[in-house]
């Protein structure tokens, strides 16, 4: 475990476990989903060296085709590798791991850091002998509610969104924003997500990056989670620029208004 902390944040990075974000508590106030055994519903977790759905785990690589893991989600590929392999910790909020089969010679560099009010993530892909291509993105999971708050309300507007099959995969086109609930792709944002929960806190999510991932179709729980590149971003042909790093920043303040 990594314990990072200042005098109004504190978190928990579990190494062991996708080196994700198991606990962040800011004035004493959660707001990450704990360990439900899940590996895929709990924490914040990093998604490297892809993010989002691959399409029946076909993966294009420079030279040929190559199969992903697809347990986690049959028939599809998900969310990378980073969340299932055991991290090192390299001091200082700064955690490493490597990736074993196709991915095998790669690996990624996490480092967190926290003032009084906000948290810095950087993500990193090492490619080294590796030649695949890849992407990164941050998977997190939020409560809809803090102990008595009222349900969360999350600020987000989006110009377009990423059109869908009935499984979730991206077609590639991109298609007006619709109402949610969403388990979706957007992009061509019109401000940075935030999110408030009333007499407890508020959240700005800020990233350059030019896709993010919105879940609000459970009840108790959603996500926001910021994407340098689209699900399945090869075959739909939207792999562009640096997709190597990721940085985030969590800026959090109170909330006084319970109504």
């Amino acid at each position: 475990m990594q314990l990072i902390s200042s005098n109004n944040l504190n978190v928990i990075v579990d190494l062991k476990n996708g080196g994700r974000i198991a606990s962040l508590k800011f004035h004493g106030h959660e707001f990450v989903i704990p360990n439900n055994q899940k590996i895929l519903h709990w924490g914040w977790y990093p998604m490297v060296p892809w993010a989002g759905r691959i399409n029946k785990g076909e993966f294009l690589g420079p030279s040929s085709k190559i199969k992903l893991p697809t347990d986690l989600m049959p028939p599809h590929a998900i969310h990378g590798l980073g969340h299932s392999v055991v991290w090192q910790d390299e001091g200082e909020g700064i955690s490493s791991c490597e990736f074993e089969g196709d991915f095998a010679g790669a690996g990624a560099i996490q480092e967190i850091k926290v003032t009084e009010d906000t948290l810095y993530y950087k993500l990193q892909y090492v490619p080294n002998t590796c030649e695949l291509p890849a992407w990164l993105g941050l998977h997190t999971w939020f409560p809809w509610t803090i102990e008595s708050s009222q349900r969360a309300a999350l600020n987000f507007s989006a110009n377009n969104m990423l059109e869908l099959s009935a499984d979730g995969i991206p077609s590639g086109e991109l298609v007006p924003t619709s109402e949610g609930p969403w388990d979706d792709t957007f992009t061509k944002l019109n401000s940075m997500p935030k999110i408030t929960w009333p007499g407890i806190a508020s959240l700005e999510i800020e990233s350059n990056v030019d896709w993010w991932t919105i879940y609000t179709k459970d009840k108790a729980v959603f996500c926001v989670e910021p994407l340098n590149a689209p699900p399945d971003a090869i075959r739909i042909g939207r792999l562009i620029g640096n997709t190597h790093n990721l940085e985030v920043t969590f800026s959090f303040s109170q909330d006084f208004n319970k109504w």
